[in-house]
């Protein structure tokens, strides 16, 4: 008996093995909503696009110029254009003539304070003995108390510029006041400098937040307004769309090209945009008139046709649409579809395939 029962126990366990399961596609899987990315179909207002072309710059708010303070000769510059450095940080040395000017002038203040002091002393003591006057005293406290003024002075005057030396010869050190990049470097070694040199010698920004200068023509300029959200794209990042706000218009039109600039400010918190890079910026101006809309990388066309992928009751579905306007970001359409219908925006491509398949 027992011999019968393992057989069959056997037999249903070879059956099992043959019979085979039919594969699974994509359109019968129901957890891939975690594979692919769905959003929203949404009754909207229709847009017209503008783009304007331009180039990021640094905010000019955010920028530290740095001047030399002393004259001289450039010894060495310990940075390079792009560079981060932090505050304090060296960015160049300077052999200068001032800042030995500035050591004479403390050696001296403090042989006046040693001489000042040994006055101090004996017309305190010749006081207290009734050899001198209490005005003798008094002179003698308020020279002293001068000479630790101008001590005083001298030595911060010393911090400012250098006040340290190198190989017997001062040396004033120019350091970055802020933390930041620097975007902008006008210095070289060997370079004679003048403290009324009209270029800064380094430019150094944060970069937390940048411009975007853009042109706009004339014939545009009144669908622009300071405080309208706009999306920039980039050569260097184009799968990504960055946000900006419209913050200054200029008010001067170039008399050859007939474009005015247009001032974008955005956030650049990851430092990815750079000064000179170039830019597009896409402002979306709404009508009155309303669709069904969806993003623009949920549409997929195939021989002449426009599809989307829509997630319904856990599998994924073809819709043919019609594409009636779109944009940079959003495809207006009408087809079987209603608002909150999800349809498939990462993926979209893949799915497509399989379903036709």
């Amino acid at each position: 008996m027992k011999t019968y029962f393992f057989f069959a126990l056997l037999l249903l366990g070879l059956l099992a093995c043959g019979k085979k399961s039919a594969p699974e596609t994509a359109a019968q899987k129901t957890d891939e909503a975690t594979i692919y990315k769905t959003d929203t179909v949404r009754f909207a207002n229709v847009e017209s696009e503008l783009v304007l072309n331009g180039e990021v710059a640094f905010d000019e708010s955010s920028v530290v110029r740095v001047f030399p303070l002393v004259s001289g000769n450039v010894e060495s510059v310990k940075t390079q254009l792009g560079v981060y450095v932090q505050q304090g940080q060296e960015l160049a040395v300077i052999k200068s003539a001032d800042v030995t000017g500035y050591v004479k002038d403390y050696e001296v203040d403090k042989a006046d304070l040693d001489l000042a002091r040994k006055n101090l002393q004996n017309a305190e003591s010749l006081y207290k003995s009734g050899f001198s006057s209490e005005t003798d005293y008094l002179t003698a406290k308020k020279e002293y108390e001068k000479a630790e003024q101008e001590v005083s002075r001298s030595r911060e005057v010393l911090r400012i510029y250098g006040g340290a030396t190198k190989t017997d010869q001062p040396y004033f050190v120019v350091k970055a006041p802020i933390s930041g990049y620097i975007v902008d470097k006008n210095v070289n070694a060997g370079q004679e400098l003048r403290p009324d040199n009209a270029e800064a010698m380094f430019v150094i920004s944060n970069l937390k937040k940048v411009w975007i200068l853009a042109n706009v023509y004339e014939t545009d300029i009144a669908a622009i307004k300071p405080g309208q959200a706009v999306d920039v794209k980039t050569l260097s990042y184009p799968d990504r769309t960055f946000a900006g706000t419209i913050s200054n218009i200029s008010n001067v039109l170039d008399a050859d090209s007939r474009v005015m600039k247009v001032r974008v400010e955005m956030s650049n918190p990851d430092g990815l945009l750079k000064p000179d890079m170039f830019a597009t910026v896409h402002l979306h101006l709404a009508q009155a008139e309303k669709m069904l809309a969806v993003p623009l990388k949920a549409v997929v066309f195939d021989n002449d046709e426009y599809f989307v992928i829509v997630l319904h009751n856990g599998k994924y579905e073809k819709h043919p649409v019609e594409v009636l306007k779109n944009t940079s970001r959003n495809a207006f359409l009408k087809g079987d579809l209603k608002p909150g219908d999800r349809v498939v925006t990462e993926g979209s491509l893949l799915l497509y395939n399989e379903l036709s398949s």
